[in-house]
């Protein structure tokens, strides 16, 4: 008798429990918010790049014309810890016949936060006319997305139960309270534009944060 009484005991609990939990009614939505925001700061990708039949002349240049870059973007007020400088980047050019070196093209690729957008065109400009060789588009982006996407979770949470709400009335039911919440990710995704514009003006639009939730609402008793 004493071996069978905690057993019987358990398998009762077990009974019990998995009794509370069939009686308990759980209906299931998704929600999401969307928060619109004006990129406040531009990432540019600048590369510079010179073709000679040494590394050395092709370095120069490159030196000389970052140097340039680097002192124009300071004097519109980048900082300098907002410009990063790659290392170099060297590719020989070999002739037809595969066997020597004809040329070297060297490469450097300078990485600018902006931070004023309103000194972006003239960047844009000054940098044309000093030469580089290539300009990435824009990545705009919102400096503190964290206060926009507290916003779009309080509207995610608003869309899922208004949609719990919507299918508990259908089924002739009312929510009882929330039994689960999952935070499904966030999106202050960055946004790409041209680099510039027709008639030299910049469209900067708007940046989306997104959140998105799963929610497990417990319906009332009928």
């Amino acid at each position: 008798m004493k071996m069978i009484l905690p057993l019987t005991m358990l398998a009762l609990l077990l009974s019990t429990q998995a009794l509370a939990q069939e009686q308990i009614a759980l209906i299931s939505v998704q929600g999401s918010g969307v928060v619109q925001a004006a990129p406040d700061r531009a990432r540019l990708q600048m590369t510079v790049g010179s073709r000679q039949t040494s590394v050395s002349k092709a370095k120069t240049e490159v030196d000389a014309k970052v140097a340039q870059l680097t002192a124009m973007m300071q004097q519109l007020g980048v900082a300098s810890s907002d410009i990063n400088n790659a290392p170099l980047r060297i590719y020989p050019e070999y002739q037809q016949d595969q066997k020597a070196v004809e040329m070297y093209r060297v490469e450097r690729e300078l990485t600018v936060q902006v931070r004023d957008l309103s000194k972006y065109p003239e960047l844009l400009e000054q940098a044309a006319a000093l030469g580089i060789t290539q300009l990435a588009p824009a990545e705009l982006v919102v400096s503190e997305p964290a206060p926009l996407y507290q916003q779009a979770l309080q509207l995610a949470y608003a869309d899922a139960e208004q949609k719990a709400q919507q299918l508990a009335r259908l089924s002739g039911r009312k929510i009882k309270q929330v039994h689960q919440i999952q935070e499904q990710g966030a999106s202050p995704a960055p946004m790409h534009k041209m680099a510039m514009m027709a008639s030299d003006t910049v469209q900067f639009g708007n940046n989306q944060v997104r959140a998105e939730l799963s929610i497990q609402f417990e319906l009332a008793k009928p």
